[in-house]
């Protein structure tokens, strides 16, 4: 019975049939708009949309006097499944583009793609200069030449109903190369229509003994040998940059980024997706809110990767870093280490320097290959924490875990193991002693165990 007041509609239904047209707007006006990793990264958007839906139904039904609407209903729950399915679709359809690239389940787009393509000519640099490449839409290809030319190959592609239309559009967008003193500008001299949807790729020789600056807004960036300090910058787009002689420095805001053999340090900030460093004779540096894989092998002096959820830092890497969304791998590394995260599993094996981890809400998991040379400190709360060592390790041991209790695979006499009252103790030395072994957990047990 309602005793003749009409039960209020909800706002929800609104709100998810924006979002699906966002979502679908999102996905015909950019192709290459990475759907599918949004989706799976922040669908808790859609309990929140719900959340925020019915708490203004609910306010607004006291106001008015009205009942309020039902939690869910009928249409509001196929709606949900059937954006459900939309969302699934997307990651689905990502994860063959991944994976197949071959593959092509794309839709039909609104408009026909057309290309033009041309050179600029060809112009001599001398020794030492600096060159910027820049394009606002499109990828950028740059590689070292075989002399001191420098050539540009340009190729520009336009979504327009007719040829005719595409040739206007992507006529009122240049590029040239300008010289200011030792400074080489590879960038469009017109920039046409804003609203024309216009990419400009652009493929470049250059001498290989330049320092180099490269942007685009949106597309993806390539760099093989290029002896000189490389900045680039990229607001949507993957950056790939091997074989580089000096420093990489690179910005970015969505894609993934692949640095390999670079003979000096790497810089990389912004926020993107997977990240690969490998073969870096200097430091290297991740900073921001990377969401994918972060993979790093070989770096000879220090990587330090720092986002809101882990600050890594690690010296001499010899193996591989290994950190996503749920777990950090770590293997080999000649120099000391400290991983500060949440919410994570760590697992570390083999560090050779002195390695400090602090965690919670995540095991970890330490293993020697050999006995450890320097100490070790684990502060983890809520969760396990196992230590393996060498059957002739000596080290002394320090483990408390307050909530918890301890277990230990060392049964020298001068190691005392306790676990009363919901709290387990490790003290003592095994061996002759050596580096000290501290383990500190809230809730959680720790478990020193006694490898081959």
């Amino acid at each position: 019975m309602t005793n003749g007041i009409q039960r209020r509609g909800s706002i929800f239904t609104g709100l998810l049939l924006i979002l699906l047209g966002v979502i679908f707007l999102l996905d015909r006006f950019d192709p290459a708009f990475k759907l599918g990793h949004l989706i799976r990264v922040y669908w808790p958007v859609l309990i929140i949309v719900w959340g925020v839906a019915k708490l203004v139904d609910h306010l607004t039904a006291q106001r008015s006097g009205q009942p309020r609407a039902a939690l869910l209903s009928g249409g509001e729950a196929g709606l949900m499944i059937l954006l459900a399915f939309v969302l699934a679709g997307f990651v689905f359809r990502d994860w063959i583009r991944e994976h197949y690239p071959d593959f092509n389940i794309e839709l039909p787009p609104f408009h026909e793609s057309y290309t033009q393509s041309g050179q600029l000519a060809p112009q001599a640099l001398p020794a030492g200069s600096h060159v910027t490449v820049e394009t606002g839409r499109g990828d950028i290809s740059i590689h070292a030449a075989e002399d001191n030319n420098l050539r540009v190959s340009i190729n520009k592609s336009a979504y327009a109903p007719s040829q005719s239309a595409a040739d206007e559009e992507m006529h009122g967008i240049e590029i040239a190369i300008q010289q200011e003193g030792n400074v080489y500008h590879i960038r469009p001299v017109r920039s046409g229509d804003p609203s024309a949807q216009v990419s400009v790729n652009l493929d470049v020789a250059m001498p290989k003994a330049v320092s180099l600056e490269v942007a685009t807004f949106h597309g993806d960036i390539q760099v093989a040998g290029i002896s000189g300090a490389i900045a680039a910058r990229s607001g949507s787009g993957d950056i790939d940059i091997h074989d580089a002689g000096s420093d990489v420095t690179i910005e970015m805001q969505r894609g993934d980024a692949k640095i390999a053999s670079v003979n000096g340090d790497v810089k990389l900030t912004g926020r993107g997706s997977d990240v690969d460093l490998s073969k870096i004779s200097g430091s290297a540096t991740v900073a921001g809110g990377f969401v994918g894989t972060i993979r790093a092998s070989n770096v000879a002096k220090t990587l330090r990767c720092v986002s809101p959820w882990s600050d890594l830092t690690i010296a001499h890497l010899t193996g591989t870093l290994e950190a996503d969304s749920g777990d950090i791998s770590l293997t080999d590394a000649d120099g000391s280490a400290k991983l500060v995260t949440h919410n994570k599993d760590v697992t570390v094996k083999n560090v050779s320097g002195r390695l400090e981890i602090v965690n919670t809400h995540g095991d970890v998991n330490v293993s020697y290959a050999a006995s450890p040379r320097d100490d070790l400190s684990v502060t983890n709360d809520t969760g396990d924490t196992d230590v393996t060592l060498p059957g002739g390790s000596s080290f002394a041991v320090s483990a408390t875990s307050r909530s918890g209790e301890v277990q230990s695979d060392f049964e020298e006499s001068s190691l005392r193991a306790s676990n009363e009252s919901d709290r387990g103790q490790i003290s003592g030395k095994v061996g002759a002693g050596g580096p000290t072994i501290t383990i500190v957990t809230s809730y959680g047990t720790i478990h020193l165990r006694k490898g081959s």
